[in-house]
Parts: C-alpha cells; structure tokens; sequence
C-alpha cells in the first residue's frame, strides 16, 4: 500500500467536499492551507494518523478527481491495512468512484 490515492467525486471545491464528508459523520475534517498543495481537508480517524485531501482536482467526466495522502506518526499503533480498508469504505459512502492507489506525492 502506498498510503496515497486518487478518486472522483461530484464535488468541485475542497469545501463542498469537507460539507460531504462530514455530512456522514464519525471523522471530523478540518479545513488547512498548505504553499505547495493549496487548500486541502484533513482528519486523523487514528491516533496517530493524518489523511489529507488536496485542493485542484482535476476535472474528469462526471466529476473531480482528487488526491489524498496518509501520513503515520512513529508511534502509530494502526496498521496500514486496517487505515486503508475505513478510508475505501468513507469515499464509498461519500459516492466517490475510481478509487485507486497512487504513487505517494508528500
């Protein structure tokens, strides 16, 4: 696993997209800005653990594609699989498509 992935989703702002997310509740996202990716979302659904959600997605039929990343703290007691399995199974229910793994971007 990479710890990083790319998916396409309805929404066309980081914004919009933090609105989806937390519209399911469970993982709180916040908002940040970042020199080399713009605004992005974030969360940590771990101890330990930062999903990121960067801004300009690139426009593709029926949608946006975005990119995010996971970053683990030394002391991450979550294991890769288990991270990767809860995040797959939010950007389904927040109806994102094309989900794959991506070469890591951080």
């Amino acid at each position: 696993m990479t710890g990083a992935y790319q998916f396409v989703v309805p929404d066309s702002s980081t914004t919009a997209l933090r609105t989806r997310l937390h519209a399911l509740g469970g993982w709180q996202w916040s908002m940040g800005d970042s020199h080399w990716y713009g605004d992005y979302v974030a969360c940590s659904p771990f101890p330990g653990v930062r999903i990121r959600i960067c801004d300009f997605p690139d426009r593709v039929a029926g949608g946006y594609r975005y990119r995010a990343d996971v970053r683990l703290a030394n002391d991450c007691q979550t294991a890769m699989p288990a991270i990767d399995e809860a995040f797959r199974a939010l950007l389904a229910q927040a109806g994102a498509r094309d989900v794959e793994e991506i070469e890591w971007f951080d």
